[in-house]
Parts: C-alpha cells; sequence; structure tokens
C-alpha cells in the first residue's frame, strides 16, 4: 500500500520536471536575439533610430510622433520629441527642428538633454544668420 503514493508522487515529480524543462526551451531566445520581450513604444523607438541612421528621417519622425501619441506615458516620449528635432536638423530643415528644440525644452525643462537642445538651437540659428 505505501509504494502506491510515493510511485504516483514520484510520477507527478517526474511529469513537473519534464513541463518546465519544455517551458524552459519554449521561452530560449533564438541565437542572437534578446531574452527580454519589448514593450511596443521601445520597438517603436528602436526602429526609429535604426530609419535614422539609414538616413529615413521621414519614417524616423513618423515612428516617434506615433511613439509620442500612442504612449504618451512612455520613458521615450522626452527622447522621441529630441530626436524629432534631430531628424529636421539632418535634414536641413532648420526652422522646423528649431520649433521642436524650442518644444522640447519648454516641456522637459529638466531634461540632461536640454543643453544639447541648446546647442542645435545655437548652431540653427548661426547657420540662418549668414
Amino acid at each position: 500500500m505505501r509504494s502506491r503514493p510515493t510511485a504516483s508522487f514520484v510520477v507527478m515529480v517526474c511529469l513537473l520536471v519534464f513541463a518546465a524543462m519544455a517551458f524552459c526551451q519554449t521561452q530560449a531566445p533564438a541565437p542572437g536575439g534578446n531574452s527580454v520581450l519589448k514593450s511596443p513604444d521601445t520597438v517603436l523607438f528602436e526602429r526609429a533610430i535604426q530609419a535614422t541612421k539609414t538616413s529615413h528621417y521621414a519614417e524616423a519622425r513618423t515612428l516617434l510622433e506615433k511613439l509620442i501619441r500612442s504612449y504618451p506615458d512612455s520613458d521615450y516620449v522626452a527622447r522621441a520629441k529630441l530626436s524629432i528635432g534631430d531628424a529636421w536638423y539632418a535634414e536641413g530643415v532648420f526652422q522646423r527642428a528649431l520649433i521642436e528644440y524650442q518644444d522640447f525644452i519648454t516641456f522637459f525643462p529638466n531634461r540632461p538633454e536640454v543643453m544639447e537642445a541648446r546647442q542645435k538651437i545655437d548652431a540653427i540659428q548661426k547657420k540662418t544668420e549668414k
């Protein structure tokens, strides 16, 4: 009588171990992949930065604006606003960049990137004075 509960217990433990192993294998990242699922705002921001790196500035701005609209509480919103200005600046559309940098300073006055925005504003003003 005593062997039956012990055998059932052993079978149950073995099943749990195999189930845990199967779960771990299905959750393992692909080689070269990230082991953590990314939030939608992170995905949008990373796609926008990649678009900027490949000089697809309009696409980058569209992705960044979507991030700001869709995830207004995201930690990426401030950086997205600044990156929109950077995309305009990179295209040489300085007046639009100037507006974005000024908005960034207005809405995020305590961010460390404010100095960067001010430097870009100074650079724009020097370029447009000529």
